[in-house]
């Protein structure tokens, strides 16, 4: 049985919501979905859009509200979480344009056959939510008895949900809110992202180390969607050396050092790594930039802590290269990481990036990104670790080991 309950901080959206007058998201995107009540969304994800929807009440209190179809609910097995805690299911079962709510509808055994044992398991499940509450016809009129409550102040996260409650004039876009709510992490989130870190940089490792001189580029990338495969996750990039070097040779050469930038998900978490791989003997050259790198990555993971902002981070690996007397210049970026690679809030409320300089709190989890800003014959270097924000400090997410590969 696959029990609902939502990844969101909840804590974190009533603060947020109360913040800015809103009173409930109403959410159509399959990953807003996703993150308000556990539930993914398949059918939407295959472009069904509007054939699911989710209502997040401000109030901790208030369950959050999955409306999905009834047959959709019954196949996929979902439990009827038995006191609506914290999620309430509406179904809906009208089938081809039918008026009014229509009877349920299951599979049933062929003639002359057995009835699946487990079966009547979700079967039951099924019909317990709706003796609990009958079944609407449609999504949308199931989002409006959900909706009603919250009227007049509902931020929206597309336009399918705004077209559902039949809404006009100002809408209030629940994208930056949802972007500032996933900053800070539930205990739920900090399990999938402790998983997603791990499980990222163990397939990077294992595809890094599967190389060798002769080999390509593009044999790195597929190792490691090979092996983030088999973890259970879905790669999205592995990011090797300069694109020069990728579509204009494409070779491991002995001697040549690269960076790497592996990017996965678990279960919709996102994991981020990044190293540098030595083919060989590295240039002298390359060594150098790669302990700067370690030099600035090692000072901000001493001093990484709620309070400081992101410009802090970027200042306090500055000046550890500086004082160690490298002339190497290194990004020392920082962001957040959650159900995207960059899963954060922009600046100002905007919808589109604006980088903002955060101040970092307790339950966020941030990437380290310490690339070397230089690009040498002998190749290029990168250094990445994803971070989970303590009470007083910090604890990485992924085993950090050596700053390099050598293979």
């Amino acid at each position: 049985m696959n029990t609902l309950a939502p990844l969101m901080n909840r804590s974190e959206a009533e603060q947020v919501l109360g913040a800015c007058g809103v009173s409930a998201l109403v959410l159509s995107d399959p990953v807003n979905i996703y993150h308000a009540t556990g539930f993914w969304p398949q059918m939407v994800t295959m472009g069904q859009s509007g054939a699911v929807f989710a209502v997040v009440p401000a109030a901790i209190g208030e369950p959050v509200v999955l409306i999905t179809s009834q047959f959709i609910h019954y196949l996929h097995d979902v439990d009827e979480v038995p006191r609506e805690d914290p999620v309430r299911i509406l179904l809906y079962t009208a089938p081809d344009g039918l008026e009014g709510a229509a009877p349920p509808i299951f599979l049933n055994e062929p003639f002359g056959g057995r009835p699946d044992p487990m079966d009547a398991v979700s079967r039951t499940s099924t019909l317990r939510v709706l003796s609990r509450r009958p079944a609407y016809p449609t999504a949308a009129a199931a989002l409006k008895a959900a909706a009603a409550p919250f009227a007049g102040s509902i931020a929206v996260d597309t336009l399918n949900a705004a077209a559902a409650l039949d809404l006009d004039g100002q809408l209030w876009p629940a994208e930056p809110l949802l972007r500032q709510i996933r900053m800070i992490k539930s205990s739920a989130e900090i399990a999938l992202m402790r998983s997603a870190a791990s499980s990222n940089a163990d397939a990077a490792k294992e595809a890094i180390l599967s190389m060798r001189a002769g080999k390509t580029y593009e044999d790195l990338r597929l190792a490691f969607f090979e092996a983030t495969g088999r973890r259970g996750g879905i790669p999205l990039f592995m990011s090797t050396d300069s694109m020069a070097m990728r579509r204009r040779d494409g070779i491991l050469h002995e001697g040549r050092s690269f960076q790497i930038d592996a990017v996965s998900s678990y279960a919709g978490y996102y994991g981020d790594f990044g190293r540098t791989v030595f083919v060989g003997e590295p240039d002298p050259m390359i060594i150098r930039m790669v302990e700067a790198a370690t030099c600035a990555n090692d000072a901000i993971s001493r001093a990484l802590r709620p309070g400081l902002r992101y410009s802090d981070v970027r200042d306090i690996g500055h000046e550890a290269v500086k004082q160690a007397g490298y002339d190497v210049a290194i990004a020392c970026g920082t962001h957040s990481v959650g159900l995207y690679h960059t899963d954060e809030a922009f600046q100002a409320g905007s919808l589109n990036f604006a980088k903002d300089d955060h101040v970092i709190r307790k339950d966020m989890v941030v990437s380290v990104d310490c690339p070397v800003l230089h690009l040498d014959a002998g190749g290029n270097v990168h250094l990445e670790d994803l971070w989970l924000i303590t009470e007083d400090g910090c604890e990485p997410l992924n085993e950090r080991g050596e700053a390099f590969f050598q293979i």
